[in-house]
């Protein structure tokens, strides 16, 4: 570690005492920024007090992969034993009216069942970045085409192989992957597997088989595809609209914001089976795991419908959570969107409390320490907003490397930026120990740190360019290496050759589409550039759009960067 971890408490204890007059333990002992929503300076100090060390993971995570592991096999338990309880004729009818959300969801013009035969599911899959059972990499080539193949049943195997005969390149190159590695293997089993989440808990997450993966992340595009046209919920920017409401509903309060607790695992099966039609729960049941293999080789049978890992596990949970809202807004008789990302909820304050009480029928559990519909302070995809202010405090994950440095020294500027909240002790701190790289506002912010041309001191011009010079370093990845019988894959690992699996991957854009971790392997190094914009400020490199340049100049005075 390049800072100790003492040495940063010390820094920022200073920075939030000359800021409130209040020391770090007692901000720490207050909780969260929901406590002092009527204190902009003391909610910024509790937000950066809870969240800068928050993600900041030992060597080992022992401890906090134990308590993921409690959590998930409680959630299962719990999923397993969920029962339909209507207590009131409310109840009654909010949950038909979810249901027939549903099922006009799935119907298109409320006659003809949603386009997801297997066929079109498998026209839409892909394979996804993640791990898989067998595979030896992330990317499409090499766990298509480059080894084994698995899968939960012996009918999806089939599918895909009379599948693929439309196809005669494809249909080759597996014709000469099951010579090298036989036909895909039946797995009954997901693997169970931990990723660092906080210092608290790790994430669970299942390991699917590959051909499972391809299949679910198709389904999961019917799904995506269907949510744009019949909720209005496009995912690819759903996330910006959720946060926009958030901030709108800290300054008037119209719009409340919904946590829930290990939501895509709450996803029971009775509840598919009650609000799902038997043909649609078919598909859901047939590219599942039933079961999960943990850690200790114990096998678990599984209550919840997918878990994280499931390739259609984020877009399902979005149908659920959006037509649970559009249930309650009818029954309230009042016309608006769902704005459902995932498990971020964001609905009107009038509907609130319903919403919830429909969520509990179904069996989630709202986190009510995240969740809010009362006050000057909302959550919602990681924005916190304080009267209409975003004070998210950053994370600090590690400080091994230069560029560790880089990214933290960022990230304090720009909360303060955002807060006018001074961090000059902890960004000094940061500041002796790494070189003074400056770079453009809209660089990659692991690069270099992000100045304000008025205040750089190494930019000279360059007449040809016609713009600043300066120095950043780059990734440089490791690419694969083609050779005469096998491909390196930038792990270092080897795959078999498999010509016309190449060639396929590689037409359909898919050998680095699909995956392909060229960040994960590589090396840094630097580089000179030039830029005619140098003050232009990116979404890109982590600043908010509408984020002023004179906001950003002045974190760098706060934090007393000219020295």
């Amino acid at each position: 570690m390049l800072v100790p971890t003492d040495v940063l408490i010390a820094a920022l204890d200073a920075d939030i005492k000359a800021n409130t007059g209040k020391p770090l333990a007692f901000i720490k002992r207050a909780g969260s920024p929901r406590v002092f929503d009527d204190s902009h300076n003391l909610a910024c100090a509790a937000s950066i007090a809870n969240s800068l060390f928050k993600k900041f993971l030992p060597e080992s995570t022992t401890l906090q992969d134990d308590a993921a592991l409690d959590k998930f096999l409680a959630v299962n338990k719990a999923a397993g034993e969920w029962e339909l309880k209507l207590v009131c004729a409310g109840d009654e009818e909010l949950f038909g009216d979810l249901k027939r959300v549903i099922d006009e969801f799935l119907h298109i013009d409320r006659l003809y069942p949603l386009p997801c035969d297997l066929d079109t599911i498998f026209s839409k899959g892909k394979v996804g970045p993640g791990a898989n059972i067998g595979a030896v990499n992330g990317d499409f080539y090499s766990k298509i085409f480059g080894g084994p193949l698995t899968c939960s049943s012996a009918g999806l195997a089939y599918h895909y192989q009379t599948t693929i005969q439309r196809y005669p390149m494809w249909n080759s190159a597996e014709a000469f992957r099951a010579q090298l590695h036989t036909a895909p293997k039946v797995v009954k089993t997901s693997k169970l597997s931990f990723v660092p989440k906080n210092d608290t808990i790790s994430r669970s997450i299942c390991t699917e088989p590959t051909l499972n993966t391809f299949y679910q992340l198709g389904l999961g595009q019917v799904l995506t595809g269907r949510l744009r046209s019949f909720f209005g919920i496009d995912l690819n920017h759903q996330a910006e609209r959720n946060a926009r409401l958030a901030r709108i509903g800290s300054t008037d309060g119209s719009w409340s914001t919904i946590d829930l607790e290990s939501a895509s695992d709450s996803i029971s099966l009775g509840l598919c089976r009650e609000i799902f039609p038997a043909w649609f729960m078919g598909y859901l049941s047939l590219l599942r795991s039933s079961a999960a293999r943990l850690p200790s080789g114990e096998v678990v049978e599984l209550k919840m419908v997918s878990s994280m890992g499931n390739g259609y596990t984020f877009p399902l949970q979005t149908l659920i959570f959006s037509a649970i809202v559009q249930a309650v807004y009818c029954s309230l008789e009042m016309r608006g969107r769902s704005h459902v990302f995932g498990d971020d909820i964001v609905v009107k304050t009038i509907a609130y409390r319903r919403v919830c009480r429909l969520l509990q029928i179904c069996g989630f559990t709202v986190n009510t320490a995240k969740s809010f519909c009362e006050g000057s302070f909302r959550e919602s995809c990681g924005r916190d907003y304080l009267n209409g202010r975003d004070i998210r405090g950053p994370y600090i994950k590690r400080l091994k490397t230069p560029q560790d440095l880089f990214a933290a020294i960022n990230m304090l500027n720009l909360f303060t930026a955002k807060t006018d909240f001074a961090l000059p002790n902890l960004v000094r701190c940061l500041m002796s120990k790494c070189e003074r790289v400056e770079v453009p506002l809209w660089e990659d912010p692991s690069s270099g740190i992000l100045t304000p041309l008025m205040i750089a001191k190494t930019t000279p011009r360059s007449l040809q360019l016609q713009g600043k010079m300066y120095v950043k370093y780059v990734f440089v990845p490791r690419l694969f290496r083609l050779g005469d019988h096998d491909v390196r894959l930038p792990s270092g690992r080897r795959v078999s050759v498999n010509p016309d699996g190449i060639l396929t991957a590689a037409v359909g854009g898919l050998a680095s589409s699909s995956g392909l971790p060229v960040r994960l392997y590589g090396r840094w190094k630097k580089k000179r550039f030039s830029s005619s914009s140098w003050d232009s400020i990116s979404a890109q490199a982590g600043l908010q759009p509408g984020l002023e340049l004179a906001q950003f100049v002045t974190a760098f005075y706060l934090n007393d960067l000219l020295k």
